[in-house]
C-alpha cells in the first residue's frame, strides 16, 4: 500500500500501470484530455475492459467523449440525484495479479498536473485484498448498469451545453480568462462582495465629478442612443459627446473616460467611420448581454482599430450599456488591476470580457441592486460603469 500526495508520483504510477496490466476497470466522476495520460490510455484502447466516466456539472470534456464514441467498453452517466463521483481504477491481469489506484484524482490534466490530491495504492499483496477486489469489481459493475453509450447526436448537444457552461464552471473556480491568471479568488476583492448599499455610498462619496454630473452624462448618452437607430446617423457633435471627444454639446462630456487623447479614434468618430456603427449595433439597448453579443462588437470594431484599443472600446460600450461596461482608463485602470491581482496587458479585447465584464457579473451589488429611491435606480441602470467613479484617480 501507498499513498501519493504529487502529481509526478501519480503520473508514474499511471504509466507503470498502463503498461503492466492487460485490462482497465474504472469508475470516475470525471475525464479530460491534453495529457500524458490520456494519451497513454489512448494508446492502450484494447485494454478497456469497463470504464464509467461521469458528466456531471459538465466537467468531462466533450473531446474525451468524442474520443471514445465508438468504444463500447466506456459508458458514462450522469446521476440526476446526488453525484457520480468515484475515482477508482483498477488494474487487472488476474484476480492474485492486480492494483488499484482509488482517492481524489478524476481523469483529467488537472488531476494529474496542478491540483492537490490524496491516492492511495493498493495491491494483490495488501492485507484484505480478496475483500478489496471485491468491492472494487462491485463498484464498477454498479456503475455500468446506471451508465450508457453516447450517440453523436449526444455529443453535439453535450457539446453545446459544456461551452456555455465552461463560464460558469471556471468563475466558481475563482478563474477568469486564463487558467494561468493570478487574480484573486472574488470572496477576497472588497468591490465585488460590497452589498447594493455599500456599493451606492461608496459612489456617493466621490468628490472628483459628483453624482448627479454623472447621472447627467448617462441620461443624455441614453437618450442619443434611443433617438436614431444607428449610431451612425447622430449629427458629429452628439458622436463625439458619446464618443468621450471634445463637444460643444453638453458638459462633462469627459465623464467617465475622456479619449481626448486618442486623435486616430477621435478622427474615426469625427468622419463617422461605418463600422464604429456597427458594431455598437451588435449591443442591444435592452435584455441580457452575452459573450456573442461582445464578440460581435469586437469583430466589427476590429476592423478599424486591431491593435488593443479596449479603453475606447470600452467608452462606447459603457455610454450604450452602462448596467454591463465599465470604461477602463488610464485614470481607473491602475487601482482596478491592483484590486483583482490583474496585469494590464492582461487586458485586451479577449481579456476585458473574461476579466472585467465576468467578475461584474458575479459582484452581489451588480446581482442584487436593491434600489430604495428614484436616484438609485438611475444608479442601477448605469451601476458597472459607475466603477469609474470607485477606482478613478485624479
Amino acid at each position: 500500500m501507498k499513498l501519493i500526495i504529487n502529481p509526478t508520483q501519480l503520473e508514474t504510477e499511471f504509466k507503470r500501470l498502463t503498461i503492466q496490466y492487460k485490462n482497465f476497470y474504472w469508475a470516475t466522476a470525471w475525464a479530460g484530455v491534453g495529457s500524458k495520460h490520456f494519451g497513454n490510455l489512448l494508446a492502450n484502447m484494447d485494454k478497456i475492459k469497463k470504464i464509467v466516466v461521469g458528466i456531471h456539472f459538465y466537467q468531462t470534456h466533450p473531446d474525451f467523449i468524442e474520443a471514445f464514441l465508438d468504444n463500447k467498453n466506456i459508458q458514462f452517466v450522469n446521476q440526476p440525484q446526488g453525484t457520480f463521483h468515484p475515482k477508482l481504477y483498477l488494474f487487472h491481469n488476474t484476480d492474485s495479479d492486480w492494483e488499484i489506484i482509488i482517492g481524489s484524482s478524476n481523469f483529467t490534466r488537472e488531476a494529474f498536473n496542478k491540483n492537490t490530491e490524496a491516492n492511495t495504492l493498493v495491491s494483490c499483496n495488501d492485507i484484505n485484498s480478496a475483500d478489496f477486489l471485491k468491492t472494487a469489481f462491485k463498484l464498477v459493475d454498479d456503475s455500468w448498469k446506471i451508465s450508457k453509450s453516447f450517440s453523436t447526436t449526444d455529443l453535439i448537444r453535450y457539446k453545446t451545453i459544456w461551452k456555455n457552461q465552461r463560464p460558469k464552471i471556471k468563475s466558481l473556480s475563482g478563474l477568469y480568462g486564463s487558467d494561468d491568471s493570478n487574480g484573486k479568488p472574488i470572496h477576497e476583492v472588497p468591490v465585488i462582495n460590497m452589498t447594493w448599499k455599500e456599493f451606492v455610498a461608496k459612489i456617493r462619496k466621490e468628490d472628483s465629478h459628483g453624482l448627479d454630473r454623472r447621472l447627467k452624462v448617462i441620461e443624455i448618452a441614453q437618450e442619443l442612443f434611443g433617438s436614431v437607430e444607428h449610431f451612425n446617423e447622430l449629427e458629429d457633435d452628439k458622436r463625439k459627446f458619446i464618443a468621450g471627444a471634445t463637444t460643444k454639446y453638453a458638459v462633462d462630456w469627459g465623464y467617465f473616460g475622456s479619449m481626448i487623447g486618442r486623435g486616430d479614434y477621435v478622427h474615426e468618430i469625427i468622419v463617422n467611420n461605418k463600422d464604429i456603427s456597427v458594431s455598437l449595433d451588435q449591443i442591444p439597448l435592452s435584455g441580457q448581454i452575452t459573450r456573442t453579443h461582445y464578440d460581435n462588437f469586437v469583430k466589427h470594431f476590429t476592423k478599424v482599430f486591431s491593435g488593443n484599443y479596449i479603453g475606447v472600446a470600452s467608452r462606447l460600450l459603457a455610454m450604450k450599456r452602462p448596467d454591463v461596461f465599465y470604461c477602463l482608463t488610464s485614470k481607473n485602470q491602475k487601482r482596478f488591476c491592483k484590486d483583482f491581482n490583474i496585469s494590464k496587458s492582461e487586458i485586451d479585447y479577449k481579456g476585458y470580457w473574461e476579466h472585467v465584464i465576468e467578475r461584474i457579473y458575479d459582484s452581489e451589488w451588480w446581482l442584487n441592486p436593491t434600489v430604495t429611491s428614484k436616484q438609485e435606480q438611475q444608479i442601477s441602470n448605469a451601476r458597472a460603469a459607475f466603477l469609474d467613479a470607485i477606482y478613478y484617480e485624479e
